[in-house]
């Protein structure tokens, strides 16, 4: 089941026994400590030749996206809060004052370590988030930042989706609240973003128990796939890439922590072109039939 999501809050989203599809429209709530309701209005508008900009930042092994069209800026995953002053610079230069989705696919420092500042330097509306695993400084100055501007999270639990005009995000939540390895990485929110023909799917940090999972699951075929976990091997990292059977990958990685060779002969055999962030910047640009990928 498909959850239509209309808004943000710190809030579980919770399946409507009633419909097939739940559509949630209620004011912000203040930041708190309990699990409520309440939602932020997500703005859509439709245009029929939308150009969707996807800029992979090169961050080492380290995930910051940042997809724009003409009036709207979602950032999945934020990198590490050393370099959190190259994103912020970034969007200042892209003319960016307002994030309206801020998603942190899971609590790891090279995924949720620049959050704060982007919460501190721009408006944001709505931050979606999966289940908290772990404890860390950079968790701790991120839920302080929520709340120092007044933001709530929403964290996902079932299967979500929200539309930017045409280009259509549906967030697929971890399954499980326990895994017998790497919790946190297994907990990743996995988010495929699609405008017309063309896709990608930001598959986190997700390991061999998330993987399987998503073998499971429907409709993952994308063009583009973010290679999980920076490019290291899985015992289904394989499995993976033919379900998903994209034309091309992108593997956030870094010359220190770079990626497996395992993983590179996987995607070449199965014919797909991939891109190391670990060489630069990487700009996508997808409208509904056509793609193109320049670094």
């Amino acid at each position: 089941m498909l959850i239509s999501v209309a808004g943000c809050g710190r809030a579980n989203i919770q399946e409507n026994q009633t419909a097939e599809t739940q559509t949630v429209d209620a004011q912000a709530a203040e930041p708190s400590s309990e699990t409520d309701t309440s939602f932020q209005q997500v703005v859509t508008t439709s245009d029929s030749t939308q150009v969707l900009t996807i800029t992979c930042l090169k961050e080492g092994a380290a995930d910051a996206f940042v997809l724009m069209t003409q009036d709207h800026v979602t950032i999945i995953d934020t990198g590490l809060e050393k370099k959190a002053d190259k994103l912020v610079e970034f969007l200042t230069e892209q003319g960016v004052t307002k994030v309206d989705e801020l998603i942190i696919t899971h609590y790891d420092k090279d995924h949720v370590g620049g959050a704060d500042h982007i919460i501190d330097e721009f408006e944001v509306g709505c931050v979606y988030t999966t289940y908290q695993s772990k404890e860390s400084d950079d968790i701790t100055s991120y839920l302080a930042a929520l709340t120092n501007a007044g933001l709530s999270e929403t964290v996902v639990t079932q299967e979500a989706s929200f539309n930017a005009g045409d280009v259509s995000f549906t967030i697929y939540p971890p399954q499980s609240r326990a895994y017998m390895d790497s919790e946190s990485n297994n907990s990743s929110l996995v988010i495929k973003v699609s405008l017309g023909e063309n896709s990608m799917l930001f598959a986190g940090d997700a390991e061999g128990e998330r993987i399987k999972e998503l073998l499971a699951t429907s409709d993952l075929q994308s063009t583009i796939l973010k290679v999980p976990h920076h490019g290291r091997l899985a015992a289904n990292t394989a499995q993976l890439v033919e379900y998903v059977d994209p034309d091309y990958a992108i593997i956030t990685s870094g010359n220190s922590e770079t990626e497996d060779q395992e993983v590179l002969d996987i995607l070449s055999e199965n014919g797909v072109e991939t891109y190391l962030t670990k060489n630069g910047n990487i700009t996508i640009t997808l409208t509904a039939d056509s793609v193109n990928i320049v670094q």
